[in-house]
């Protein structure tokens, strides 16, 4: 194993009810409470009223910052930020997933920072200080409750980018598996594959291999495997439902190790920004497509993948079992009702060579490397099988 130092600082309280006690972990951040949230469901399902009516019983303001969307933007953030500054905010309070979670941090270091905040995102700025962030999610998918990665896409370039960050993990994070009950089909669907790609990034890291990682990593697939047609059968089963909320925090917080080959994540921000798919739907197509780009040079690699997490059985060629392995990947999709091909998702004539120079401007530079390095070439190649 390689040397490491690893902290978990967000404090979790999982299971029932547990956005009831959000005014209790709320009040000692100070006064003044941002409630950032997406889409109107959680106004309509009360649990909006529920925790405004907390937080102001233990004595705080609360001020609410709606209408963030999937794919969080630069404007909804800088938005955010002024509001933050005007309202003297003390503790953001993302109630939601990913995107409002992400929304949150980039407010957090706004707020604290003269900076422009697409400097700070594209690496041309450092903040150093950020607002507290506490989450109550209802979604599950990126572990951004419980990170210090986040993305923002920006409104004009339309790029969108990655950041790492400790001053945004979150402080606190309330996980009631019955807050993902209402959640759409295709949305649960999306949000198991980003799930299961966090942990199949890692898996596939040639200088991070060891029987403990791998199994770990194969765990989390395999949770996915299990529990995700179950939530999709049956919205409102809590045992599923927790089962995939535990293992997103899991697979993106660092407890399976801190490094990945995270290139189909890097080629789906190019997806979702171009072509507007889910993140989730993106991953899933880039995923198998990535296996088959591996199959020829990376047989055994792919071949141990398949018996160990899709648990094909060992055929005479490990070519058959790898492909019988991403046959068993696909069908698993679409069984979900997801798209396995770009062509299946409505994007059959999108220009490939345009998205590989979105995904590496001026054709140079290389995506991914910890499993293998995909330079222009190598990268159209896999958008090529992607499109089908």
């Amino acid at each position: 194993m390689k040397d490491f130092e690893f902290s978990f600082p967000t404090r979790v309280i999982f299971g029932r009810d547990a956005e009831g006690r959000a005014g209790e972990l709320a009040a000692p951040f100070g006064p003044n409470v941002m409630l950032l949230y997406g889409s109107d469901r959680i106004r309509r399902s009360g649990l909006l009223d529920r925790l405004t009516a907390d937080l102001e019983a233990h004595g705080l303001t609360v001020t609410l910052f709606g209408g963030i969307q999937e794919n969080p933007l630069l404007s909804k953030a800088e938005e955010g930020r002024r509001l933050a500054r005007e309202k003297k905010i003390t503790l953001l309070l993302a109630v939601g997933g990913g995107s409002v979670i992400d929304t949150a941090k980039a407010v957090s270091l706004g707020a604290k920072s003269t900076a422009p905040l697409w400097d700070i995102y594209s690496g041309k700025g450092k903040a150093q200080k950020a607002l507290p962030i506490g989450v109550v999610l209802t979604t599950a998918a990126t572990a951004s409750e419980a990170n210090s990665v986040s993305v923002l896409c920006h409104d004009e370039l339309h790029l969108k980018v990655a950041l790492e960050e400790p001053l945004t993990r979150p402080r606190f994070a309330l996980m009631d598996p019955a807050l993902t009950f209402s959640l759409p089909p295709r949305q649960t669907a999306s949000c198991g594959v980003d799930i299961f790609s966090h942990a199949f990034e890692r898996y596939f890291h040639k200088g991070q291999q060891g029987t403990l990682r791998s199994q770990m990593c194969a765990a989390v697939m395999r949770t996915v495997i299990a529990e995700l047609p179950k939530a999709l059968a049956r919205p409102d089963d809590y045992d599923a439902r927790s089962q995939l909320m535990w293992a997103a925090t899991v697979a993106h917080s660092d407890m399976l190790g801190f490094e990945g080959d995270f290139a189909c994540h890097a080629i789906s921000h190019v997806l979702t920004t171009a072509l507007g798919l889910p993140h989730g739907v993106a991953l899933g197509i880039l995923m198998t497509a990535w296996c088959k780009y591996m199959l020829t040079d990376e047989t055994q690699a792919i071949a141990d993948f398949s018996t160990l997490v899709w648990q094909v059985p060992p055929c005479s060629s490990q070519i058959q079992t790898a492909q019988n392995g991403i046959s068993a990947f696909q069908d698993f999709l679409c069984s979900a009702g997801l798209p396995v091909t770009l062509r299946e998702a409505g994007f059959g004539n999108v220009s490939l060579e345009e998205l590989a120079q979105q995904a590496l401007p001026g054709g140079s530079g290389t995506l991914g490397g910890n499993f293998r390095p995909l330079d222009y070439g190598a990268v159209l190649s896999l958008l090529q099988l992607a499109q089908g």
